[in-house]
């Protein structure tokens, strides 16, 4: 596969994706389990991959384990985090930390997590409603981000902003655990999913569970999904959750 095409199914995308590679328990977006062609190599070493690290977006955090991060999550309310289902698998709540600010290694605040809740339709085979929530121990010290509420097709085309601790490099999987955001356009709009594919720019290893952002005339910013999936180096395209898609699975969480 060489990248999205807007003519493109996003289930003949997945059907083509499991066959490739299967997802990690740590949360990873894409494994590469084979060494890439010098093609796929270069797309991926020139460029979250292709954005810049950044000391903003205050209410993206990273998910860590013995002070390792492993996602990313976004805080929607005082105590109540979204991220992606598969960062869940296998992990006990009581050793998940939510770590917030520009470095997870050097964290600004550090937050115990009480509950975390994986959507209970989660396919882990088909990557379907790739969606969960952390219910933290204590009030996240940020501002909650608000959730879209509708998506179409209309959306294709659109840039979206990005945030993840992430690696920059998908061959490698080197350079996560630092904050940063690139900007993507949506390549197409499925009923639970949507895409984006640029040879320049991806989520990776470690975005998984991070936020896509969408930023009105005020400035203010809008959790529109949460990365999912993608391509095994990281280079080609990627799939997130659309979190209008599950408001109520969301808002269920809340303590």
């Amino acid at each position: 596969m060489t990248h999205i095409a807007t003519t493109t199914t996003l289930d003949a995308i997945k059907l083509s994706l499991i066959a490739a590679l299967a997802l990690g328990s740590a949360g990873c977006a894409a494994i590469a389990d084979d060494e890439p062609g010098e093609e796929e190599a270069e797309a991926t070493a020139a460029a979250i991959v292709g954005g810049q690290a950044t000391t903003g977006y205050a209410a993206v955090g990273a998910l860590t384990q013995r002070g390792a991060s492993f996602c990313t999550g976004t805080v929607v309310a005082k105590r109540l985090v979204v991220t992606a289902a598969h960062c869940l698998d296998g992990v006990r709540a009581s050793n998940i930390r939510f770590v917030l600010g520009p470095n997870a290694s050097a964290p600004q605040a550090q937050l115990g997590v009480a509950r975390a809740i994986a959507h209970p339709q989660y396919d882990a085979r088909r990557i379907t409603n790739d969606i969960g929530v952390l219910v933290l121990s204590s009030d996240a010290p940020v501002a909650p981000i608000a959730l879209n509420d509708a998506m179409s097709s209309s959306w294709v085309g659109r840039t979206l902003t990005f945030v993840g601790y992430g690696a920059t490099n998908g061959v490698t999987g080197r350079g996560g655990g630092v904050k940063r955001a690139v900007d993507i356009a949506v390549s197409q709009v499925g009923s639970t999913q949507f895409s984006y594919a640029d040879r320049t720019k991806n989520t990776c290893f470690g975005d998984s569970g991070g936020p896509a952002f969408a930023r009105d005339a005020a400035g203010a910013l809008t959790l529109v999904g949460v990365t999912s999936y993608g391509d095994q180096t990281c280079s080609r395209y990627g799939v997130d959750a659309r979190v209008d898609v599950y408001r109520s699975f969301i808002a269920s969480a809340q303590p």
